[in-house]
């Protein structure tokens, strides 16, 4: 059913990777502009920070945590302690311990730089936007303007993005980049934000001079990648996402991706071999096995198509759109209970869903449960009255009853949709107006069906039911026979059969 599901391109963390070094202060460099309180215990307490800087380094968190302590117990007035234990805190997840450790610092010495920069750094990650913009800001005015405020504005620039102002996130990648052109990070920050303001040549421009400027930045070929497939150069998006694997094959949400851009460019086998490894990678989320089982139903693939929609329905039984995928699959697979089931199940998700509804009556037409099947069609057309196939599904199941006026109108309302293949609806309502004896009018349903596609040898074989009724048997035999060439040209067994007992009746 064409547009049961849909996706989208999954983004990565492209712009969140905030940058934690304070340049122009190391870790062993301990200067403040207030003297800690006593001469000998501050000794001691900046040996203790020295040490605990250097175990902090090595990733050995609790023991530079110990030490910080220990240095702050010594003296709780000495800076540098508050800080590092706060920079620790935040490594080691304690991030509301690391506010109030980079607040107590504050607090001891308002203008002593890197606290304000740890505190910006820890409020962001906590979510604070507005106060890691303020602490970022404290930064800049207490610094000199300078290559090493660069960091400062970038990390500015996300927690600016972090509260939806693009603009000012943008101004503030900008300003990084003036200060040093050749800071990737910021350029690669700087594609983000102008990819949200939907200006994706810039974003592309940005991307690729962060791709310049670190050619193994895995990140800014991804997010080039989602760029260009946003401006459609598909080939250039494949070319970034393989890019991305080449330099990390277990990078989040490539593979996914790469299926996303191959479906568009119709290339199926292409996007089940991506689906599928991203799968194999550890993405077995429930939006790539049904974008998977999408491809396999399209392929006719309908067992391993119901696999995956079932796969997909588990990890996540709130998608109306798997089930309905899943009913597909199943009644190609002649399940139809099972199909009725999944559809039901979309519906009872969204009740709206007029694809599920429409699908549903074709289940239940095929179970021969006619007054169901027609009460689903009619609630398609209730939440979608441009359903153009619900509209046609209910004539051909009014028509099979024989009310054939209703068959007629819902015939002419899948018309009125204008859809693609409007020669079917046109043929239909033709057969139903010559049920009705109809036959001018019939005529002339068949010959718009035979003027939006010439080959279409059910209409023509209308026609020669009409010329029939007619009694002119010239008209009906050329009709049949034409209807008889295309037959044979689709090897369609059954309709040849027809149609050539149809010319042997005329035959006498």
């Amino acid at each position: 059913m064409k547009g049961f599901l849909s996706h989208v391109v999954r983004p990565a963390a492209i712009s969140g990777l905030v940058w934690v070094g304070f340049m122009g202060w190391t870790p062993g460099g301990l200067a403040q502009t207030a003297a800690p309180a006593e001469t000998s215990p501050g000794t001691t307490a900046i040996q203790l920070v020295e040490r605990a800087n250097s175990l902090r380094e090595q990733n050995q968190l609790s023991e530079s945590l110990r030490l910080y302590r220990q240095a702050i117990a010594l003296n709780s007035s000495f800076v540098p302690a508050h800080y590092g234990l706060g920079v620790a805190l935040r490594q080691s997840g304690d991030i509301q311990g690391a506010i109030a450790s980079h607040r107590r610092a504050i607090q001891l010495d308002p203008k002593y730089v890197p606290a304000h920069y740890g505190l910006g750094i820890a409020l962001y990650k906590a979510g604070d936007s507005a106060g890691a913009i303020a602490a970022y800001r404290r930064v800049i005015e207490l610094s000199p303007v300078d290559r090493a405020l660069a960091p400062t504005f970038y990390n500015l620039g996300l927690a600016e993005e972090q509260r939806n102002q693009t603009a000012a996130a943008i101004q503030a990648f900008r300003r990084a980049i003036e200060l040093d052109p050749q800071y990737a990070l910021a350029h690669n920050g700087l594609g983000t934000s102008l990819r949200r303001q939907r200006d994706l040549a810039g974003a592309v421009q940005a991307f690729q001079e962060a791709i310049r400027l670190a050619p193994k930045y895995t990140s800014a070929h991804f997010a080039l990648g989602i760029a260009l497939y946003e401006q459609r150069d598909f080939v250039g998006a494949i070319r970034a996402y393989q890019q991305v694997l080449t330099l990390d094959p277990q990078f989040p949400n490539a593979h996914y991706n790469l299926g996303l851009v191959y479906t568009l460019q119709g290339n199926t086998e292409a996007a089940i071999a991506a689906y599928r490894q991203a799968i194999g990678q550890r993405d077995d989320s429930a939006e790539t096995q049904a974008a998977l089982g999408a491809l396999l139903l399209k392929q006719g693939n309908h067992r391993e198509a119901a696999a995956a929609f079932r796969r997909s329905s588990v990890l996540n039984g709130q998608v109306a759109t798997t089930f309905n995928g899943l009913g597909l699959s199943l009644r190609r697979l002649g399940d139809l209970p099972g199909a009725v089931a999944a559809y039901e199940r979309a519906i009872a998700l969204d009740s709206r869903y007029a694809a599920a509804y429409n699908n549903l009556g074709r289940a239940l037409a095929d179970q021969n449960r006619t007054a169901e099947a027609i009460q689903a069609f009619r609630n398609a057309i209730r939440h979608d009255s441009k359903n153009s196939i619900a509209h046609s599904n209910l004539g051909s199941l009014l028509r099979a009853q024989g009310d054939y006026p209703a068959a007629a109108s819902a015939f002419r309302q899948a018309i009125a949709t204008g859809r693609e293949d409007l020669w079917i609806d046109h043929t239909n309502l033709g057969l139903t107006l010559a049920d009705q004896n109809q036959l001018t009018e019939s005529q002339a349903a068949f010959a718009k069906a035979l003027e939006l596609n010439p080959r279409f040898a059910r209409a023509h074989f209308g026609l020669g039911v009409v010329h029939t009724m007619r009694g002119d048997i010239e008209k009906a035999t050329r009709a049949y026979q034409e209807a008889l060439r295309h037959y044979e040209a689709e090897q369609d067994r059954e309709w040849i059969q027809r149609t050539q007992q149809a010319l042997r009746n005329l035959r006498g």
